[in-house]
């Protein structure tokens, strides 16, 4: 059995689309930073209740996100799920590699964002994309289009035996 673990926001809560009705479309990632430090860190209701998108049909070994909010909002919203006993690593800065945190941890990540696949996959742990609109252009080797078990574990075995291999020697 692979160890997969997952990220939280557009992977398994519809984060984006929240934000987006909350505050309405962002001039640049600044205003995003700016609107999560200064109004939603510490909006309890806002995290605990994000509408889920994506249930996985396994238990992941862990859940890593760059959230800064409480960790308990994060373990509460997961409690609906029956997944609140999962390790949750949490990074507090958008810079941070989650790399860093769970090499060793897990065999292969899932993440929406394209900057932390480049980046994860770069730092030698494998790293699949859940499709959604915002890496749209990636795709479809590295992509997953559910967190179905076996869907994860082909989409793994495919990216292992062509892409990742090469993947530091590829012009991104």
């Amino acid at each position: 059995m692979l160890r997969i673990g997952l990220d939280l926001d557009d992977c398994i809560f519809d984060w984006y689309t929240e934000y987006l009705k909350r505050f309405g479309q962002p001039k640049d990632d600044f205003e995003i930073t700016k609107n999560v430090q200064r109004i939603l860190r510490k909006d309890k209701v806002f995290w605990e209740n994000l509408p889920v998108i994506n249930i996985p049909d396994f238990t992941p070994s862990l859940f890593c996100t760059k959230r800064v909010n409480s960790k308990v909002y994060t373990k509460n919203s997961l409690k609906r799920l029956g997944l609140h006993k999962v390790p949750v690593y949490q990074l507090y800065t958008q810079s941070a590699n989650k790399a860093d945190r769970i090499k060793n941890k897990v065999d292969v990540f899932i993440d929406d964002s394209v900057r932390n696949w480049l980046q994860m996959n770069l730092s030698g742990l494998p790293c699949l994309l859940i499709d959604n609109p915002s890496n749209a252009k990636i795709g479809p080797i590295a992509k997953v289009y559910s967190l179905r078990y076996e869907h994860i574990e082909d989409t793994y075995n495919l990216f292992m035996q062509t892409i990742f291999p090469i993947f530091k020697d590829i012009k991104w």
